[in-house]
């Protein structure tokens, strides 16, 4: 688990679009917050609890699903 890989940012006003690839091949893209890099939009249902998560600990929780 977390074997996420980074492929590609693109910047925005107040976060970054990361398009990422899981340990198991499969690709998200996520929005994170710049001020304290929390996660804005997962890019999966979270079921509201998006910002409870950065980008490392996102990664485990998308390969543990």
């Amino acid at each position: 688990m977390g074997g996420g890989e980074l492929r590609e940012f693109r910047d925005r006003d107040d976060y970054w679009l990361i398009e990422w690839t899981a340990g198991n091949g499969d690709r998200h893209t996520s929005a994170i917050a710049k001020n304290d890099l929390t996660v804005v939009s997962a890019g999966i249902c979270l079921s509201g609890l998006d910002r409870n998560f950065d980008l490392q600990s996102l990664v485990g929780v998308v390969e543990a699903r």
